[in-house]
């Protein structure tokens, strides 16, 4: 397992590496950048003396003169030794915590928006796994079938619904029904606007999951409507198995045989087809960090692209695919240890 990680890290670096030159040379290349909008400016507004000189002096100073493949390779450099992702050039209103710009410790800061993506993306899955195993073992027993017909009722339509659309039906019926402040950007968070700057208490938890709720029915739903179906029929498969004849054969109630021999068997086809839902789930969460009024990775997304800024919108690529990368490494671990016959060398 060991030397099975060591591979998979390297060839995570190589992709990650690959994923961020193609980033930034799609950046670099297309026409236009951060200062062309200063430009188009001064020329509107009549100063059109000298005008290209002064541009081409400010491109010098930050390095934009140069081609794009240098540009990267001081950008990984800097990466690399300083875990530098490079200093946004309109800085976007933020303070970056006195650092020079998207460092290390300012980007995984404690609710800063790469860690609440984190924590929203993780929980929402954790959430609609265990509960596609748990419900979905509740499908099968006696009586079961009606409360999976309910269940996909209720779940199926998610997976052909686009994310922001549930996410604003969702949002309508919570402002109209629950709270209207859920309407109000930034009041909240992933918690209480009453508990915002208090230390944890169980009435903060509380309050975290009462305000988390909606965002994991939200990003967590189409990982519950598919889980439920891989997982229901692949206990069915194990249901017909000779082992679980055996067992039943030896007097175990069709519960423990469920519980305690079936499930293990059918986690590995849920296992995968909950990380393959991991694209799915970054989306879900921009929509999510959008509509609720709370900072994720898509508010840096928003910034760079409005701003044409080369280095925050490779840093957001690279995240993206780090977290499908370490999705699918746990994934692989996790099938190891569901299924002891599974063995990586």
């Amino acid at each position: 397992m060991i030397n099975y990680l060591l591979k998979r890290t390297a060839l995570a670096v190589f992709v990650l590496l690959c994923t961020a030159l193609l980033s930034f040379a799609l950046i670099c290349v297309l026409p236009g950048e951060y200062y062309s909008r200063f430009k188009i400016a001064i020329a509107a507004s009549g100063g059109r003396e000298n005008l290209e000189a002064s541009y081409q002096q400010l491109l010098a100073s930050k390095g934009l003169d140069k081609p794009w493949i240098v540009q990267f390779f001081y950008w990984v450099k800097n990466v690399i030794l300083y875990g530098d992702f490079g200093k946004p050039m309109g800085g976007y209103g933020r303070d970056y915590g006195g650092s020079s710009g998207l460092m290390l410790r300012y980007l995984f800061r404690p609710g800063g928006e790469l860690m609440i993506t984190l924590l929203i993306c993780a929980s929402s899955l954790v959430v609609a796994t265990v509960l596609a195993v748990m419900l979905g073992t509740l499908t099968l027993l006696p009586g079961g079938r009606w409360l999976y017909i309910v269940l996909a009722a209720i779940s199926t339509p998610t997976l052909a619904v686009p994310g922001f659309v549930f996410a604003a039906l969702l949002l309508l019926v919570l402002v109209h029904y629950v709270d209207p402040l859920y309407a109000v950007p930034g009041l909240w968070g992933v918690c209480g606007w009453q508990y915002l700057g208090a230390p944890m208490s169980f009435a903060k938890f509380l309050s975290c999951l009462v305000r988390m709720a909606p965002m994991w029915a939200i990003v967590g739903m189409p990982v519950f409507a598919t889980g439920l179906r891989v997982f229901r029929a692949s206990m069915q498969d194990q249901l017909g198995m000779l082992y679980i004849t055996v067992a039943r054969g030896r007097g175990l109630s069709m519960r423990r045989v469920l519980f305690k021999h079936a499930m293990r068997n059918a986690l590995n086809p849920l296992i995968t087809s909950s990380i393959n839902m991991l694209p799915t789930i970054l989306v879900n969460t921009m929509f999510v960090g959008f509509m609720f009024g709370v900072s994720t990775y898509g508010d840096l997304l928003k910034s760079a692209v409005d701003w044409q800024d080369p280095a925050p919108l490779t840093m957001i690529f690279v995240f993206y695919s780090s977290v499908l990368i370490v999705g699918n490494m746990i994934a692989d671990v996790g099938i190891a240890l569901a299924d002891p016959r599974i063995r990586y060398t």
